[in-house]
């Protein structure tokens, strides 16, 4: 069965029944190469894994085409009759170098053997990407995305099924409706986070219940809930309580450039309703805010979208028209002037009083 599925659709389902030639996995996040590699494995070579199956690292100089070549044409002593399996990790440069032969490779695969090669960047409008596509077997693993506009954004509707799915059944516990939204937003929907994540709900899940409270408290821990309300305070204006979660936070050892990060990911949203409203009235549409502000990445539930209309509202559209400058500015100073802790304090400060009435925007920003 040739073709290109998706690795959080594929961990959910059977896979092909693979018996020979070239394999493709493919994508950014590592944790689903990881996973996937595992499942086919497991799926094609079954018991006899450990016999049948050879790792190979592409980075390495003694990974060469030969070496390969030998390896998928040496048959193995004590696997029963299933393929062999040639696993080349790390494949880019592998790839770049032998791409003509490996185009031949699949032009005429092998029977008895399965090389399955992992790789970052996997571009679709290449032959080798084309022919696997129609003769052989690759998997994205890079996160699932929707078009929204011009823009893609993480698909988080399959991102949180995929967290529901594993939570049953690796780890043998539900979460809540809210709690895949949660994680994606406590981690930046980093997969590998998620997953540590999700294994650390199930120590807990044990003996007590899991709410929302609950699981901001377990996967974020202090640091994370109190960023939270930090950035909560900043946004409705009140600039002197943000600064005294800010302190408590450097006092406790975070570094400035961490608490940026999370930072980032929380007010870009703001941005973005702008950019959405804005887009509207461009296409000469009247612009529907709470739309806007879901579309930006806020939640329905959990009273989010009025508080985020409220915060909108106090921080004004000057000040939300400047957010990505000034967080970009903020980045550059931690990374080069601020990038001491006792210097980077005091630009996440300047951060935190822009935000709030009492300091006048910028003027010649709309």
């Amino acid at each position: 069965m040739p073709g290109t599925a998706h690795s959080i659709d594929l961990i959910r389902q059977d896979v092909p029944a693979l018996q020979g030639g070239v394999c493709a996995v493919f994508g950014s996040e590592r944790f689903l190469k990881k996973l996937v590699v595992k499942r086919l494995v497991e799926s094609v070579a079954g018991e006899d894994a450990e016999f049948s199956t050879v790792q190979l690292d592409g980075s390495h100089e003694k990974t060469t085409w030969a070496a390969v070549h030998d390896e998928l044409s040496m048959s193995t002593l004590f696997a029963a009759a299933g393929p062999k399996l040639v696993v080349v990790e790390e494949a880019d440069s592998f790839v770049k170098e032998y791409r003509g032969r490996l185009e031949k490779l699949v032009d005429h695969p092998p029977a008895d053997a399965l090389l399955i090669l992992v790789v970052d960047s996997w571009a679709a409008n290449t032959k080798l990407y084309k022919r696997i596509d129609k003769t052989g077997f690759q998997v994205d693993c890079d996160p699932p995305q929707i078009k929204r506009g011009r823009s893609k954004k993480p698909d988080e509707p399959r991102i949180a099924q995929w967290l529901v799915d594993r939570a049953r059944s690796e780890y043998e516990f539900e979460l809540p409706a809210a709690g895949p939204a949660i994680l994606m937003e406590l981690t930046e929907c980093n997969f590998g986070r998620m997953d540590q994540e999700l294994a650390k709900l199930a120590l807990y899940a044990t003996d007590q219940s899991l709410d929302n409270q609950r699981i901001r408290e377990i996967v974020g821990g202090w640091p994370a809930q109190t960023m939270w309300n930090a950035i909560d305070a900043a946004t409705e204006g009140k600039a002197g309580v943000a600064l005294e979660f800010l302190d408590q936070l450097v006092r406790s050892g975070e570094h400035p450039l961490s608490l940026l990060g999370q930072m980032s990911w929380s007010l870009r949203r703001y941005a973005e309703v702008l950019e959405l409203t804005r887009r509207d009235i461009r296409q000469g549409k009247k612009p529907d805010l709470n739309q806007a502000i879901l579309g930006a990445g806020f939640r329905q539930w959990g009273g989010e979208l009025d508080s985020a209309s409220r915060r909108l509202r106090q921080l004004g559209k000057q000040r939300v028209a400047q957010i990505n400058r000034w967080l970009l500015d903020a980045d550059l100073a931690l990374k080069g002037s601020h990038s001491k802790p006792e210097r980077g304090r005091l630009v996440l400060e300047q951060l935190f009083v822009n935000m709030s009435q009492a300091v006048s925007p910028a003027k010649g920003t709309h």
